[in-house]
C-alpha cells in the first residue's frame, strides 16, 4: 500500500506553479505560488494548458459511495466534507490532454465525452466548472487516498456505454459543461475563422487577425452558471492564440489561388487515362483548408470532390487529418 505522504506528493506534483486558490469560492479566487496556495481549502488542480486530472463534484450525503454504486474504478483520491458528505473525486490521467491547442482536438473531444458520461454515472454536478477542487492535503477535509495509478482514456472509456458516448456528440449547447466548453469554443470559432481569415490577408494583417479571433472566442465563451460558467480568461487567450496561428498558417492566399485554379481547370486538360488532373503532394496539402471550409458550409463529400476535382476518398482523408 502506498503511504499517504507519497500519495499527497503525487497530487502536488501535478499542480500549476501558481494555482488559483481560496478558502471560500464565493469570495473570489487568488493566484499564489504553489507552496502558499496549498494552505488554502480550495486549489486549482490542472495547469491552464492541459488536463492531468479529472475531478468530479458529487454533492450527495453519501458522496463517498458513488463510485462503488456506479461500478466505476476507485479514484486516486476522494476529499469530502464530513458535515454533509459532499465529495470531490480525482482521477489521474496517464497522459495529459491539451485543451487550448487547435491542432490537438481529437483527444480533448474524447476526454470531454468521457468526463460527461462518467459525471452522469456518478450523479455528479454537471455544472461543476472543474477549475478548483477541495484541497486534499488541507486539514479541513477528510481525504481518502486509494492509489497513485494513472488512467488511460481508453480504460476510462470502458466504463462509458457506446450509446452514451455517441449521444454526447449530438448534444445541444445547453448540455455543454466541463471540458465540453473548450470543445464548443473551438468548434464555433474555427468554423467562422475558415472564411473570415481572408479579410485579413494583407501585409502585417496577422495582429488584427489575432485580435478578431480573440474577440470571437470571448463572444463564444457565453456559458451559464449551470454549465460551469465561462472559461477562465487565461484559457480563452491561449485558445484564441492557437486558433489564430493554426488558421493563419493553413488558410493562405497561395492555397486559395490554387483552389481557384483547380476550379477554373474543370473540363480542361486531363490525364491520358481520362481521370482527374494530377496534383503534386504540395498541391494536395494546400487543398486542405478549402475542403474543411466547404464541409463546414454543409456540402457533402461528393460535392466537395466534384468542385475540387479530387476523389471522394481524398476528401475523407483530408477531413480525417483535420480531426487528428
Amino acid at each position: 500500500m502506498v503511504k499517504p505522504a507519497l500519495q499527497a506528493a503525487a497530487f502536488v506534483e501535478r499542480l500549476p506553479r501558481r494555482p488559483y486558490c481560496t478558502d471560500d469560492p464565493a469570495q473570489g479566487l487568488l493566484i499564489r505560488p504553489q507552496a502558499t496556495a496549498l494552505a488554502y481549502r480550495h486549489i486549482q488542480h490542472n495547469p491552464p494548458p492541459h488536463v492531468a486530472c479529472l475531478v468530479f463534484d458529487v454533492d450527495s450525503p453519501d458522496g463517498y459511495e458513488a463510485w462503488k454504486d456506479a461500478g466505476l474504478p476507485a479514484p486516486n483520491w476522494i476529499t469530502f466534507n464530513a458535515r454533509n458528505g459532499h465529495a470531490h473525486y480525482g482521477y489521474y490521467l496517464a497522459a495529459v490532454v491539451a485543451r487550448t491547442c487547435a491542432a490537438k482536438q481529437k483527444p480533448l473531444r474524447y476526454l470531454a465525452a468521457i468526463e460527461h458520461v462518467l459525471a452522469k454515472r456518478l450523479g455528479a454536478d454537471m455544472g461543476y466548472a472543474g477549475l478548483i477542487t477541495k484541497n486534499p492535503v488541507h486539514g479541513d477535509w477528510w481525504t481518502i487516498w486509494h492509489h497513485i495509478e494513472t488512467f488511460s482514456l481508453d480504460y476510462l472509456a470502458e466504463f462509458c456505454p457506446d450509446a452514451d458516448l455517441a449521444a454526447y456528440s449530438r448534444r445541444s449547447r445547453k448540455e455543454v459543461g466541463g471540458l465540453g466548453r473548450n470543445v464548443t469554443v473551438f468548434d464555433n470559432v474555427r468554423e467562422w475563422a475558415y472564411s473570415a481569415v481572408r479579410e485579413f490577408w494583407r501585409p502585417n494583417g496577422y495582429e488584427a487577425w489575432a485580435d478578431a479571433v480573440r474577440a470571437a472566442c470571448e463572444s463564444a465563451n457565453a456559458f451559464g452558471r449551470e454549465q460551469g460558467g465561462p472559461l477562465p480568461v487565461s484559457e480563452i487567450k491561449a485558445t484564441a492564440k492557437s486558433i489564430a496561428r493554426w488558421v493563419w498558417n493553413r488558410f493562405t492566399p497561395a492555397g486559395f489561388s490554387l483552389v481557384q485554379a483547380h476550379r477554373g481547370a474543370k473540363g480542361g486538360k486531363v490525364s491520358k487515362g481520362g481521370g482527374r488532373p494530377s496534383n503534386s503532394g504540395k498541391a494536395r496539402h494546400d487543398l486542405l483548408p478549402e475542403v474543411i471550409r466547404l464541409k463546414t458550409m454543409g456540402y457533402s463529400n461528393r460535392d466537395i470532390a466534384e468542385d475540387l476535382q479530387i476523389s471522394a476518398g481524398s476528401v475523407s482523408n483530408y477531413l480525417r487529418r483535420d480531426r487528428e
